[in-house]
């Protein structure tokens, strides 16, 4: 009988998240994110395998100011999403802003 491997495909946990992203001429929206990589959606076009760097914004308790998170990316995958591209990249840099 053969074995099944039951091991998670991924390498860390996603978390379903809609933060904010602010990019080079524009913004987004994440669907997921995890330590190693996101998934975001935008008008904006970008290129296979190309380096990005974005900003995402993470929500605070009330009159307290956000979380800004700069981060540094390579782009894996693209997808048509009707009037938005999904974008998965995994991220290679972190600076809290």
């Amino acid at each position: 009988m053969k074995e099944i491997d039951t091991k998670p495909s991924r390498s860390a946990q996603r978390y379903h998240l809609g933060l904010r992203v602010q990019l080079p001429g524009g913004s987004g929206l994440t669907r997921d994110v995890s330590t190693g990589g996101v998934y975001l959606q935008t008008d904006q076009t970008y290129h296979l395998d190309s380096q990005i760097d974005f900003m995402l914004e993470f929500g605070t308790m009330e009159h307290t100011p956000p979380i800004h998170v700069r981060c540094h990316a390579r782009i894996v995958r693209i997808e048509p999403r009707g009037d938005h591209i999904g974008i998965a990249a995994v991220i290679t840099s972190v600076v809290f802003a």
